[in-house]
């Protein structure tokens, strides 16, 4: 064949597209269960680190901090309507309950969702640790906020995943700001939901409605401030079945 002809520079290129996307396609495949076991302890940190198991920057090799995962915290898949546990499932049982729920009735497409129970070194039940996720300005937020076993007092938050701007709505990771919300209540005095607020502005102490149920605003992240409150808001009160259950026993 010519090397020079349009014919060959075409075969050329489509073979050379054809040996490249197949390297990348198995290079691909063979990275997956690497990079799913990395997302999924990184996964396992935010849950530790809400839940106060570990602080943030710890240096410990990943093997040690697995097994404290493995040791401390339980999975608990949950029937959010009745707050009952569902027995003998997992996280990954969770897609094919909601799908079959949904099939029922399309309002029950999130049906059942996966908590995580941390047990104190006797083995009883220390903080509840509920999954997050709503909307900010630009992006999705998804975390984790921990509740004391009173499911009342909050005992941490973390944001793992996220696309907001660096430096405003994006200080949702920030330690600083995250360890505002350590000792705030998501119940009013009388029981009912009253959730965390995110302000506008600071926090004033001297308001006992503020200190017990307000946190410092992001600065200049109105809109993702405002995102965090009603979707922290909306988790809590579909898990309130759950924890009315979970704090009784």
């Amino acid at each position: 064949m010519n090397k020079t002809s349009n014919a060959y520079v075409l075969v050329f290129a489509v073979a050379v597209c054809v040996v490249m996307s197949t390297a990348l396609a198995l290079t691909a495949n063979a990275l997956r269960p690497a990079q799913e076991a990395a997302a999924e302890f990184d996964r396992q940190k935010n849950v530790m680190l809400a839940a106060g198991l570990i602080r943030d920057g710890d240096r410990r090799p990943r093997a040690e901090l697995e097994q404290l995962y493995a040791q401390r915290v339980a999975p608990r898949v949950v029937d959010t309507r009745t707050g009952e546990v569902v027995d003998g499932k997992g996280p990954k049982d969770v897609e094919g309950l909601n799908k079959a729920a949904a099939k029922a009735d399309k309002a029950d497409a999130h049906r059942y969702r996966t908590v995580e129970i941390v047990k104190d070194e006797a083995g009883k039940l220390a903080v509840i640790v509920l999954p997050i996720s709503g909307r900010g300005l630009w992006s999705t937020l998804y975390g984790y906020l921990a509740l004391e076993a009173d499911g009342d007092h909050v005992r941490g938050i973390t944001f793992y995943k996220h696309g907001e701007t660096p430096g405003l709505g994006g200080e949702v990771e920030n330690p600083q700001w995250t360890a505002l919300w350590q000792g705030k209540r998501i119940l009013g005095e009388g029981g009912q939901l009253e959730s965390v607020t995110v302000k506008k502005g600071k926090v004033d102490p001297s308001r006992a409605e503020e200190k017990a149920h307000f946190v410092d605003g992001l600065s200049g992240a109105t809109i993702t401030s405002n995102g965090v409150t009603e979707f922290v808001r909306a988790d809590l009160r579909a898990f309130q079945p759950y924890l009315a259950r979970v704090t009784k026993s």
